[in-house]
């Protein structure tokens, strides 16, 4: 099946040791039948080692006591890699952060912004989000509608404040939310960091969208409702709408860009990589 991505897609190379977030603590990793397949073929050290931490009807890595993966060396890298390469880990490992929309002729492809590395590299990206659909797939109905929302998130003769209240009006949307309501129901979830309720509080702290006017930050805002519209449209626009508005409150209450991309980050993983707490946003404009 064909395979369509970003522009920006293939910038992305894991930073292993340098990055700040591991993706190999705080997760529990799933392994997927082919790869168990191969963990249970193996002979050696390592492969007593790799069956020894697998537990569950669906097998999954028992992470440490500092909820680390038994297989994150002191050094910050994968000793299953290290030693096996890294076809011998499981896909959701190979394929993170990238995720699937999958269609009926093709896939498409993109970077999720949970990764301190991918959220840099979609937010800092300059040229407009692109992506060459089949020609098959242009015609369709649900294609012209999202490039429709594209095409006003991309139009830099006016501010990111104006295009999103442009996307809100065509779809029945006031881009003007409240507040007290929006944090009363952000801080309702369960939370994977701690430290995301301090962001929730700048939150609470924010008094007006003029962070979205603000020139050096058109781009930053721009890629950011284009990325929640490529990855959520299929389920209305009200999850990008409010995503960009929580996000630009707490990000006019931050101190430098890469505050701000770790605020996306965090958004990511705390909303977008719980199902329950993705569904909870997406109905609050129903």
């Amino acid at each position: 099946m064909k395979e369509i991505y970003p522009n920006y897609y293939k910038k992305f190379k894991c930073i292993a040791d340098r990055c700040e977030h591991s993706c190999c603590i705080g997760w529990e990793i799933d392994i997927d039948e082919d790869t168990m397949t191969l963990y249970n073929s193996l002979q050696g050290e390592l492969a007593d080692k790799i069956r020894a931490n697998i537990d569950g009807e669906t097998p999954h890595f028992v992470l440490k006591e500092d909820e680390r993966c038994p297989f994150l060396n002191k050094s910050g890298l994968c000793d299953i890699i290290c030693e096996l390469g890294e076809g011998a880990i499981c896909d959701i490992c190979y394929l993170h952060p990238r995720f699937c929309n999958f269609y009926e002729d093709f896939t498409e492809m993109g970077l999720g912004l949970c990764c301190e590395e991918a959220a840099r590299i979609i937010l800092a990206e300059e040229e407009r989000f692109s992506l060459l659909l089949p020609e098959a797939a242009q015609n369709k109905e649900f294609f012209k509608k999202r490039k429709e929302a594209f095409d006003i998130l991309q139009n830099r003769d006016v501010t990111v404040l104006e295009r999103l209240t442009e996307l809100a009006q065509k779809y029945g949307f006031e881009f003007d939310f409240s507040n007290e309501k929006l944090y009363n129901l952000y801080m309702s979830f369960e939370k994977l960091d701690k430290s995301w309720e301090e962001e929730l509080e700048k939150f609470k702290k924010a008094d007006g969208a003029d962070i979205l006017k603000r020139e050096d930050l058109q781009i930053f805002f721009e890629q950011l409702a284009c990325y929640f519209i490529f990855r959520h449209f299929e389920s209305g626009v009200g999850f990008a709408l409010i995503s960009c508005w929580v996000l630009g409150m707490i990000c006019s209450k931050c101190d430098s860009f890469e505050q701000m991309l770790e605020v996306a980050r965090m958004y990511s993983c705390e909303i977008e990589y719980s199902e329950e707490n993705a569904k909870k946003v997406k109905g609050f404009l129903q």
